[in-house]
């Protein structure tokens, strides 16, 4: 098998057919060996559900019954028989030169693995808030460049299976989140590659709830959270300049609260969501875990 696609889903039935109807609509090399793994993480799920149609591509659905994120990415990666692993989200939509473009660039750039640009798209064009709506896009990179650990994330990836020999996503972050940025930077330390590809493209569908000013803040919090948790795992050192960049930070959002209030709406709500950020991130760092994905 040539690759694997992998997708972790959890009660989105509409989004998981329309990423399964683009994934049929995919423009691929001749000859490419392709398999679809989704493996389902609601624990109320049917065993005997079957998966909407692909385009005929080979496809299996397995089932993670303990609600864990990391624990169902693993049950793909562990499933899958591909050289190269290919994460894509239950609320995504591929280009139909995805695939193609990834493998394009691997062959242009020799490199541990690749990840690509997700652009957001409303599911009702006519919902308020739509100014927020760029804040969900990814940010502009030229092909081949190195990704920084913020863009490291599953919902656009493409990666070489023997990355995952000894390697795991966190079940202690499969909650909360961030369980994707943690083991990609881990094996970012251990020497790994990672590119750019412009090309592969995937839309995210965003429902008009994700636009409200509470959900936003809440995502705000919960990646602050994560930011600061990760920075206990190091050493007593780590932890400690963890804690003290956390605390400057939040110094700095207050300081630039007032600011805020003066940029109309947006502004005001981009300065909530970075006070937010410091906030959550100091939580963390002083032990608390915000768990977004509960049961």
């Amino acid at each position: 098998m040539d690759v694997s696609i992998c997708v972790a889903t959890y009660r989105r039935p509409a989004g998981l057919a329309r990423l399964c109807a683009s994934l049929g609509r995919m423009k691929l090399p001749p000859g490419l060996r392709i398999e679809l793994i989704v493996v389902d993480n609601d624990p109320a799920a049917s065993e005997t559900a079957s998966l909407p149609d692909a385009g005929g591509l080979p496809a299996r659905r397995l089932r993670e019954p303990e609600r864990n994120i990391a624990r169902a990415r693993n049950a793909a990666v562990a499933a899958a028989r591909g050289t190269w692993l290919a994460f894509v989200d239950d609320d995504e939509e591929v280009d139909e030169m995805w695939l193609a473009a990834y493998l394009a660039q691997a062959e242009r750039t020799p490199c541990d693995g690749l990840f690509g640009p997700v652009q957001p798209r409303l599911e009702r064009p006519d919902a308020s808030g739509t100014e927020q709506l760029a804040w969900f896009a990814s940010r502009q990179r030229h092909a081949g460049v190195r990704v920084p650990p913020e863009a490291m994330l599953t919902g656009n990836a493409f990666l070489r299976r023997h990355l995952f020999e000894g390697a795991a996503f966190d079940p202690a972050l499969g909650r909360s989140g961030g369980e994707d940025t943690e083991l990609f930077g881990r094996l970012c330390a251990r020497g790994a590659d990672f590119r750019w590809c412009v090309e592969a493209r995937v839309d995210e569908w965003i429902p008009p709830e994700r636009l409200r000013a509470g959900w936003l803040l809440r995502r705000a919090w919960r990646g602050g959270n994560v930011h600061g948790r990760l920075a206990r795992r190091g050493s007593r050192a780590q932890a400690l300049r963890g804690a003290l960049r956390a605390t400057a930070g939040l110094v700095v959002e207050l300081a630039r609260l007032p600011l805020g209030i003066l940029e109309g709406r947006a502004g005001r709500l981009r300065a909530a969501m970075r006070f937010a950020t410091a906030c959550g991130r100091i939580a963390g760092v002083c032990g608390h875990v915000y768990e977004e994905y509960r049961g």
